[in-house]
């Protein structure tokens, strides 16, 4: 079976290789990254210049692919891997959901031509999938497409034409009383976790990974990790009284360079910490969750709308704005439309203070 053939204009030439300006030049398309380079007008140039290129660019250690004459779904998979991957700033989290994605796709789809793989196909897994798994697996698709088609090895990309699902929150956002009663039964590491993500408006894995040593010239210095190769990622907050006293409230006896720390009854460290005092990301919303489903204020509320550890986020940010102040540096929003989406959701109305200026046009004297 051979790759679907390419445009007729483009069929004579080598692969990534294409006529440019109305067929006056030629622009070859690099595989990985998908930037087109002019070949100039001479053609014979340009092809011998393209496949040098592709020898380089395009080489396949793949057995089976190199007797069966196509690239397989999990041959490019793999390639990505090892050539698209690395060069992703992703954090732990994305690359465990890409990981996954990644073997729903091989596991399917894995011994077929990439090239002959369809809408109906990639449709047929997200149909089986939640939406949330679903919008995953077709963001991850398409992005593996993206990849193919930039190196050549198909046309189109099946997953551009999958629908996006909708997404329905279930979970209730937190409210201020509730947050007070979960931290009244929360150990104290906990207690101090849940104040650090209320007053900072961070993420769970940005709380646990801070440290003292963070703390500097009046300042504790963050770097978010779901968005740390962003510019809105690199904060610098000032020590407010309340952070100071959250802070000195860390200090305790067991002897740990976290914030977030904790004496576990059998000392292991894991794979996942560098300490063996550090509190997993995992760890915190387990026993938050532990905690919210013990008491009487969440047990009457059905499982799935039980707020979570990430709703103490949304929960800041709609104080700050209760307080007429603006959360969305602090938050490490690139945009007030993110800020927006968590701040959605309460049942409070934020009544917003304006003014009428103009007149109205057809004025007339009583």
């Amino acid at each position: 079976m051979s790759p679907r053939p390419r445009n007729r204009r483009n069929s004579s030439l080598p692969v990534n290789l294409y006529t440019a300006n109305n067929g006056a030049g030629y622009r070859y398309q690099h595989p990985v990254s998908g930037k087109q380079f002019g070949m100039g007008s001479n053609k014979a140039k340009a092809i011998d210049a393209a496949k040098q290129l592709n020898s380089l660019l395009m080489t396949s250690n793949n057995l089976v692919s190199n007797v069966l004459g196509y690239v397989t779904v999990s041959d490019h998979i793999e390639w990505m891997r090892q050539n698209i991957l690395p060069d992703r700033e992703y954090s732990k989290s994305t690359i465990s959901i890409t990981e996954t994605r990644y073997r729903t796709l091989t596991s399917a789809l894995g011994d077929k031509d990439i090239a002959e793989v369809t809408v109906q196909d990639i449709a047929g897994l997200t149909d089986k999938c939640t939406p949330s798994v679903a919008n995953q697996l077709r963001q991850v698709s398409k992005d593996v497409f993206h990849i193919a088609i930039s190196r050549g090895l198909c046309r189109d990309n099946p997953a551009e034409y999958t629908l996006k699902k909708k997404q329905v929150t279930m979970r209730k956002r937190l409210t201020l009383e509730q947050f007070k009663i979960i931290h009244k039964h929360s150990p104290v590491w906990l207690q101090n976790a849940m104040d650090l993500a209320y007053i900072t408006l961070q993420r769970r894995s940005d709380v646990v990974t801070m440290k003292f040593s963070d703390i500097k010239d009046g300042y504790l210095y963050v770097i978010q990790q779901k968005t740390k190769k962003h510019d809105t990622a690199y904060l610098k907050i000032r020590m407010s009284e309340s952070l100071a006293l959250v802070a000195k409230r860390c200090q305790d006896s067991t002897v740990s360079q976290y914030m977030i720390h904790r004496r576990p009854r059998r000392i292991v460290k894991r794979q996942d910490q560098e300490h063996w005092t550090q509190v997993t990301p995992g760890y915190v919303s387990r026993i938050f969750k532990q905690v919210t489903d013990s008491l009487d204020e969440f047990k009457k509320m059905p499982v799935q709308e039980r707020p979570t550890f990430h709703e103490i986020r949304a929960l800041g940010i709609k104080s700050m704005r209760d307080a007429g102040e603006n959360p969305q540096s602090l938050a490490g929003h690139a945009s007030e439309r993110m800020t927006n989406n968590y701040d959605s959701g309460h049942d409070s109305i934020r009544w917003k203070e304006t003014a009428i200026t103009l007149d109205i046009i057809n004025k007339t004297t009583p």
